[in-house]
């Protein structure tokens, strides 16, 4: 529409019908049913309409302005229904606007209630084609109009989506018989209850009457004595409504780029009107298409924008994709695909090996880390489950990427290979036999076995073994565990701080004196304090520098685990400033710059977060620094050099009631973000214990050091303990 044009139409001013009826009409107040006074009248908007050369003019006039003997409309709205487009000329401001009715400046708005003459009602109605009065039905074709536009830009964005989708192939004829007998595990025989139980009952995978060997129970599970699959017997009397698990199902076929993988979902749903006959639901929830280079586009089967059900374009499946569900891959297609589409690869051989797997997360994986399928096929299956766990980890064991033996890939030679193999090792074990190559000495089995225990990796030795043998480092952490109530881990973190600081001051650690010092503990701490000379404001600058979200993190903290009483209190920090600081003032390694960035790299990724516990009659003044997990649990309690004194039992049942008070204002991902760290917590106390590892030096020798880190360790038992929170996770 040309506005030039629009303007010359003829001007609808008031008329004498409408200023009465707007002086009658004047604005009185009335309560609401929620207890509110508001002004209201009849009408709120008055119109007038003409058409001229197809376009439909209407004129809109405010009450007010008819009282006070106004002749001008406040909006002139053009509508042209055959080219789908409306305008709006804004008299007061005089300027054009593309806003519908409802969102223009109104005093109030209430479509509903417009006046408009029964001629010119009937003009209205008569040019949009529809049942709708006055301003009602001039909103209603906006709106139809804004649908339509915002249709045609959304296919703009799925077009291109539909015609990549055209190239999937048609289902297999026995697509659902297939589903139905392989994909979905789940079976029953159900049975008609007998004095001296039934003989026979109808198996729901061979669907037939089937003999019954014994006296089944409803529930009882079995096996079908014709098929040999596993059932469960159901009861005719008692069995009523039942669906199935959800199972995975999954479909590569061949198609124009090159093949897909379509993902299902299935399950077959039983009703006591129909039993022993079943409903079978299969839902394609997936698909991603790879072309002739084994490159992937994906698409989910969703909600688009709020509007309506279809395909959708996402990620392509990663590595570490949390979305993968093993399930049963149908075989017919596959033959044809080893030969030609994924003859480079070994997806047919695994899916044969394993029977129920993510074809979509072992290409991703396979993609990431080629040497995933020698290592595989060379039997080694705990490094084969870590590829898909923590392909990242196995990636950087990979030494030799180009390598094409694996042997060479990994660093190793023909012997350490064969050990590797026969103790079906995982990235922890080849880290060591790497170790092991490097230093051309052999590392013996029980060496290996006392590091697994004390939770020490290979890589945990790097800043040494260049010096040191891994039997003079164990030793080493033997004779100084029992400064570190001990812990041989404790000793190995305080002694990389202490290298890491005596090279920041260029101390010479080629020097045995300096890095087999005598006494770890002391050394370490006198060494904490030197660092401290560095200032605060240059550090903390850097370390927000580094990790951008501290600061933030820190703001969240305040209100959610503040926490005061008569005698102690415990205060969030502000700042990444005020992390280091207090660490200076106790001189522990949070407020040093180097060994303190785990606890920021911990806080930037929310594992943990750091605290201050202090006297509340002492607010200012540090008293302990507290690690602590999102649900509260304490890790760590520590003040002046890294330590623990008696006085934090006083503060015990304080930071109970901590936890307490703010179980209640934990989120479900509080908890999530907890839950990995808890569940590898419990693990090593277990393993621990099944070891009986003795501490035999120091104030505690004699106990277990599970007990001994059990007892240090303040688990946030509410947070665990919450329905509401577990639901909420």
């Amino acid at each position: 529409m040309k506005k030039r044009a629009l303007m010359a139409f003829p001007k609808l001013t008031a008329t004498e019908e409408m200023k009465q009826i707007a002086a009658s009409d004047m604005p009185r107040k009335e309560k609401t049913k929620y207890g509110y006074v508001t002004e209201v009248c009849d009408y709120y908007v008055y119109l007038r309409c003409v058409v001229q050369a197809g376009i439909l003019k209407a004129a809109l006039f405010f009450p007010d302005y008819l009282r006070l003997d106004g002749n001008n409309p406040v909006y002139e709205v053009y509508l042209d229904k055959e080219n789908r487009q409306f305008t709006t000329y804004d008299c007061l401001n005089q300027k054009w606007s593309e806003a519908k009715l409802d969102r223009l400046d109104w005093k109030h708005w209430y479509a509903k209630s417009s006046w408009v003459s029964e001629e010119e009602a009937a003009v209205i109605q008569t040019y949009l084609d529809n049942d709708k009065r006055g301003a009602s039905a001039i909103l209603q074709f906006q709106r139809a109009v804004r649908d339509e536009q915002l249709v045609q830009r959304h296919r703009l964005e799925t077009d291109p989506w539909d015609k990549d989708l055209e190239q999937v192939p048609e289902l297999p004829k026995d697509w659902n018989r297939w589903v139905n007998k392989v994909a979905i595990q789940q079976n029953y025989i159900y049975y008609h209850y007998k004095k001296g139980g039934a003989k026979t009952g109808y198996c729901t995978y061979c669907e037939k009457e089937v003999p019954i060997k014994g006296h089944p129970h409803h529930n009882q599970e079995g096996y079908c004595s014709c098929c040999r699959h596993p059932v469960v017997f159901k009861a005719y009397g008692r069995a009523g409504y039942m669906q199935t698990e959800k199972y995975f199902a999954y479909l590569i076929q061949r198609c124009k780029d090159g093949f897909v993988v379509r993902e299902f979902q299935a399950d077959r749903t039983y009703r006591k009107e129909s039993l022993p006959n079943s409903k079978l639901y299969c839902q394609e929830i997936r698909r991603t298409i790879y072309d002739r280079e084994l490159k992937p586009r994906s698409y989910y089967w969703g909600m688009y924008k709020q509007r309506n059900m279809r395909w959708i374009s996402c990620s392509p499946c990663s590595y570490d994709w949390h979305g993968a569900e093993n399930g049963r891959v149908y075989g017919k297609t596959l033959p044809h695909l080893e030969k030609h589409e994924l003859r480079c690869t070994g997806l047919v051989q695994w899916i044969r090996k394993q029977k129920s797997i993510d074809p979509e997360s072992y290409l991703a994986v396979w993609r990431r880390l080629p040497q995933m399928e020698q290592i595989w096929k060379s039997g080694l299956s705990k490094l084969t489950k870590e590829c898909f766990k923590n392909c990242d980890v196995v990636r950087q064991m990979i030494l030799y990427p180009e390598a094409p033996r694996l042997i060479r890939a990994l660093g190793l030679d023909s012997q350490g290979f064969n050990r590797l193999r026969q103790m079906d090792g995982d990235t922890e074990d080849l880290g060591w036999l790497q170790v092991e190559k490097k230093r051309g000495k052999p590392i013996t089995n029980e060496l290996l076995r006392w590091f697994r225990i004390h939770k020490i990796r290979a890589k945990d030795i790097l800043f040494i073994v260049d010096r040191m043998s891994p039997l003079q480092i164990r030793n080493y952490l033997q004779k100084q565990k029992k400064y570190f109530d001990g812990s041989c881990r404790q000793a190995l973190i305080a002694w990389q701080d202490y290298m890491a600081m005596a090279q920041r001051l260029h101390i010479d650690t080629s020097d045995e004196i300096i890095y087999r010092v005598r006494k770890l503990r002391q050394r370490h701490d006198e060494l904490v304090i030197q660092c401290e000379a560095g200032s605060l404001e240059l550090q903390a600058e850097k370390m927000a520098e580094k990790y951008p979200n501290v600061d933030g993190i820190c703001r969240e903290l305040q209100k959610k685990y503040t926490y005061a009483e008569e005698e102690y209190m415990v205060v969030a920090p502000e700042n990444i400033f005020a992390i280091i600081k207090e660490g200076r003032m106790l001189h522990h390694c949070v407020g040093n710059d180097g060994s303190g960035e785990r606890y920021y790299e911990r806080m930037e990724r929310r594992e943990s977060f750091i605290l201050f516990l202090r006297r509340t009659d002492e607010p200012e003044d540090p008293y302990y620094t507290l690690e602590i997990e999102p649900d509260g649990t304490v890790r760590q309690k520590r003040t002046l050099f890294d330590r623990q004194h008696e006085d934090i039992e006083q503060a015990t049942d304080f930071l109970r009631r901590w936890q307490k008070v703010i179980a209640e204002r934990l989120t479900g991902r509080d908890l999530k973000l907890a839950a990995e760290s808890r569940i590898l917590r419990e693990k090593e106390f277990i393993q621990l214990k099944k070891d009986r590892v003795i501490i035999h030096t120091g104030h505690l020798a004699g106990r277990l050091l599970a007990d001994v880190l059990m007892a240090d360790l303040m688990e946030n038992t509410d947070s665990i303990q919450s329905p509401a929170l577990a639901a909420a996770a």
